[in-house]
């Protein structure tokens, strides 16, 4: 551990050998010790052992950027970085910031959707032959009917257009029907007797 101010004298030969040792040492510790040197050069490394922190000074000379931090017991490094804050992770809309393993299982509860069946259960639900319903639920749900093979379950986005997504056969026997119904869309059951349920 040594500082130096890097600057080699005129002086006599063993006084030089012993002023180039010490710049030497500094420059092998990255001038390390508990205070900053007192001469400082753009882009200078100096391990502050006071703090564990390895820092670099910047191209101005006019101040210290942390690098990281060092655990002299555990041997390891810690950078100085940016980290996203629980917002910034769920907007996902920074490009700067790195993701510690929290925030990227956050930012996943927040942004991706829960499967069809998460925290869903099967209910017998009320619903009439012909009549449009919607999911509003915030979530996919699964509508199920047992009925006649050439009928089923018809399903929309817009309330307008009402694609067969179940049913349609020619062969007349009893079968059941199950469509999955994203959020927001709409379904109609036609001519299915049979009792009508719904994971939701």
């Amino acid at each position: 551990m040594a500082q130096h101010d890097y600057v080699i004298d005129n002086q006599t030969a063993p006084n030089f050998r012993a002023d180039l040792n010490n710049a030497l040492l500094a420059i092998v510790s990255n001038n390390s010790a508990s205070s900053a040197p007192s001469t400082t050069y753009a882009n200078m490394i100096w391990y502050d052992s006071g703090a564990n922190i390895l820092k670099m000074r910047n191209e101005a000379d006019d101040a210290w950027i942390n690098l990281g931090t060092l655990d002299q017991a555990a041997n390891t490094f810690a950078a100085n970085i940016l980290l996203a804050s629980q917002a910034e992770a769920e907007a996902g809309s920074n490009n700067t910031k790195a993701m510690t393993p929290l925030r990227t299982a956050q930012a996943i509860t927040a942004l991706v959707p829960d499967g069809i069946g998460d925290g869903q259960t099967w209910q017998i639900v009320s619903r009439s032959d012909g009549v449009n319903y919607q999911n509003t639920t915030g979530k996919p749900i699964m509508a199920m009917v047992q009925g006649n093979s050439a009928n089923g379950i018809s399903v929309s986005s817009d309330n307008v257009t009402y694609i067969l997504a179940s049913g349609g056969s020619n062969n007349n026997f009893i079968c059941t029907h199950t469509v999955i119904v994203p959020n927001n869309h709409y379904y109609r059951f036609a001519n299915s007797s049979g009792s009508k349920a719904e994971l939701r």
